[in-house]
């Protein structure tokens, strides 16, 4: 399963030849194994239909408003996505208008069309009853960062599969998510449905939450009518350019064959975009199942209402049992009862992660049920309990807390809890400047945040590669990895206050392009009040990137094969809290390597000119003296031994007669030994260890 999609992407404003239904694409995929050569999923369906449509209807015989009962499932993240129940009523309110004919745009359909406009007789309520048979308002809400953004282009990965279906035969599900992702359907895909008939596992409809009515977060120029497009899938109705303009396109006599998608409001301008159908007629833009914009949409066919008549009658491969008096019992649909509320809530401030002395404002987000009656607990905060809807907490003492909320009413209660809720750092770093790390230890990345998703990709500690050494810290991708997806690695929190001398962010980074289109981002940033807010330090990508020439699935295998970089850091030598944060934007190209990351006066490690002078020491692994054997003489040089931080520890004239360096007064580590020559510098890695 895939992991949180933390970059979130505007959707377009109002539909246009890039928003588009995703129904075909996705029930190809579901019968691909079934088809015969040559065939359509569409021929597929109509072949293995095992009812007629009936096309006569009595009105003197016709049956009650059928209703159908609903389901929403809010998958989401704590943003936007996770929509009120006010929008989705609002939804509703435009389904039944839309499936009755009671829409007020009714009087725009054209008067070619009016005299074949379609009442469906259809009624969609939320459900009242789950499957369990506990009190439900038919919402369902799940946080899942991972399946916000649904992944269209895998079967096996859809946020069905994260939210079950409840029982199609009773209930219609509708998954809203933030946003649906193909990597082979073009454009912005509004929502996607399953027709009658298949995988019980899958049934239902999925659409983005922007798109669910008129209030809200939803863009108000769709008039929710994605919902009613999908809805008609659903029930069985196809796309009117289904076949183009051949005489097969959607089944449906009444209305006329379309060469392509009508975007956009067409209707004034009376398209007739096929001539072979007999009669010549214009095209039915404004009907539901086209694509034109939702404002612009404003009916269903008579011929339309026949065929989803055919498969609301039909138990087999129909939806005759989401209509019964049977499933409205079940449902609960036609009764109104009270419940008791599921509690939930999420921070309503820009961070979890705070500086001791700050606070966090809370917002309780239960649902299900009318609350009564609301107790925080807030574990290290002050206050210690509250009962304020959305309560401010103050956090004085760093630590990692959790946070409680019960919700009641007279119809029971519920309670949350969310460990390790809330982050508070002190408010002076306890980590002194100069500050690095060469990632040479296990537990080197210990106090470091990395994010990673459930494919591992995103930030690790490797190693098997490294400038200095055999370890790197690696933001790992290639060309399966996520597109457009930013990971972050935030290190520890330093005080500069304590360093003199100039200071400097110093880094080796590794990283070759995949291909001359694709490239990763590398953004660095930093924060001096414990992440809530972030200031830029660096943007780099593309050739500026680049330490090696274009080559897929790329590694570095030698020092040439890394550059270093110094950034300026005198801005913040006041700072008693800085935080680093280095982020990689994944293109599905190549991983980017870092090492020997330091905040001081002096890089951790330095090129080395093994061509023209070099050196071992000797041993390596040492305990209180080394031996540094020359391979070429130098002039007058000058070693040096510097700790992981780039503090400098120890430093003498090297006597070509006894090159011996006392080191009984380090303590085990790892250490860079320099020998300063004729004007360049050369470093190896020396391990104390006693």
């Amino acid at each position: 399963m895939k992991k949180i999609l933390y970059l979130f992407l505007t959707l377009i404003i109002s539909q246009t030849v890039s928003a588009q239904c995703g129904t075909d694409e996705y029930n190809r995929r579901l019968l691909e194994n079934k088809l015969q050569n040559g065939e359509s999923f569409a021929d597929y369906i109509e072949r293995n239909l095992d009812f007629e449509f009936e096309t006569s209807i009595d009105p003197k015989t016709k049956k009650a408003t059928r209703v159908i009962p609903v389901v929403f499932h809010i998958v989401h993240s704590y943003g936007p996505e996770n929509i009120s129940k006010a929008q989705i009523e609002d939804q509703l309110r435009i389904l039944n208008e839309d499936f009755q004919r009671l829409n007020s745009d009714k009087s725009k359909t054209r008067s070619f069309f009016t005299s074949r406009a379609a009442n469906m007789d259809l009624e969609f309520k939320l459900a009242r009853i789950a499957p369990d048979g506990s009190c439900t308002e038919g919402i369902t809400r799940t946080y899942d960062a991972v399946n916000t953004f649904e992944n269209f282009e895998d079967n096996n990965e859809e946020v069905k599969d994260a939210v079950k279906p409840w029982d199609r035969n009773k209930y219609l599900n509708i998954w809203v998510v933030t946003k649906i992702v193909s990597s082979s359907t073009t454009g912005t895909i509004l929502g996607y449905a399953q027709f009658p008939g298949d995988n019980a596992a899958t049934d239902g409809v999925v659409m983005i939450h922007d798109r669910v009515g008129t209030i809200g977060t939803a863009n108000a120029g769709d008039a929710g009518r994605t919902l009613t497009h999908e809805i008609g899938h659903w029930l069985g109705l196809y796309h009117p350019f289904q076949g183009a303009c051949s005489s097969q396109n959607d089944r449906v006599s009444d209305t006329p064959p379309v060469a392509a998608p009508s975007y956009g409001c067409t209707a004034i301008s009376n398209p007739n975009t096929c001539s072979n159908d007999n009669p010549n007629e214009i095209d039915n833009v404004e009907n539901f199942m086209d694509y034109a914009n939702g404002a612009c949409m404003n009916m269903f066919s008579t011929g339309q209402k026949t065929r989803v008549d055919g498969f609301l009658g039909s138990i087999s491969q129909g939806r005759a049992t989401n209509i019964s008096l049977a499933t409205a019992t079940a449902t609960g649909i036609n009764t109104t009862p009270s419940c008791a509320p599921i509690a939930d809530f999420w921070y309503d401030s820009p961070s979890q992660t705070i500086c001791a002395g700050g606070s966090i404002n809370f917002k309780d987000l239960s649902y299900n049920g009318t609350i009564t009656d609301r107790v925080w607990t807030f574990e290290g905060g002050t206050p210690s309990v509250s009962t304020f809807t959305d309560p401010n907490v103050v956090y004085n003492t760093p630590g990692v807390y959790k946070v409680e909320l019960e919700a009641s009413n007279s119809f029971g209660s519920n309670k949350v809890t969310k460990a390790l809720f809330i982050n508070v750092l002190p408010a002076i770093a306890g980590n002194k400047a100069p500050y690095g790390q060469d990632f040479s230890a296990v537990t080197s990345t210990s106090n470091w945040s990395l994010q990673t998703d459930y494919n591992s990709y995103g930030w690790k500690r490797n190693t098997q590669r490294g400038y200095s050494g055999s370890e790197c810290l690696e933001m790992r991708t290639d060309a399966n990895g996520p597109a457009s997806q930013r990971f972050s690695a935030i290190m520890p929190p330093v005080d500069m206050t304590t360093h003199t001398g100039p200071v400097s962010l110093h880094y080796k980074w590794a990283y070759a392009r995949r291909d001359n289109i694709t490239s990763e981002v590398l953004q660095i940033w930093t924060s001096t009040d414990c992440g809530l807010t972030w200031r830029n330090l660096k943007v780099v990508n593309g050739d500026n990137l680049a330490t090696s020439a274009i080559s897929p699935n790329w590694v570095p295998t030698n020092a040439s094969d890394w550059g270093a970089t110094e950034l300026d850091l005198s801005d913040f030598a006041s700072s008693d809290n800085l935080i680093l944060k280095f982020d990689v934007i994944s293109k599905s190209g190549n991983s980017v390597f870092f090492d020997d990351i330091n905040i001081g006066s002096y890089a951790l490690s330095v090129p080395s000119y093994q061509n023209d002078l070099n050196f071992a020491l000797i041993p390596n692994p040492a305990q209180n003296s080394i031996y540094i054997k020359m391979i070429a003489n130098a002039n007058d040089a000058v070693v040096s031994i510097v700790d992981i931080t780039g503090r400098l520890l120890l430093q003498q004239n090297l006597d070509p007669s006894s090159p011996y360096i006392n080191t009984t007064d380090l303590t085990n580590g790892v250490y860079a030994v320099r020998v300063n020559a004729d004007g360049k510098i050369w470093s190896k890695k020396l391990i104390i260890s006693k």
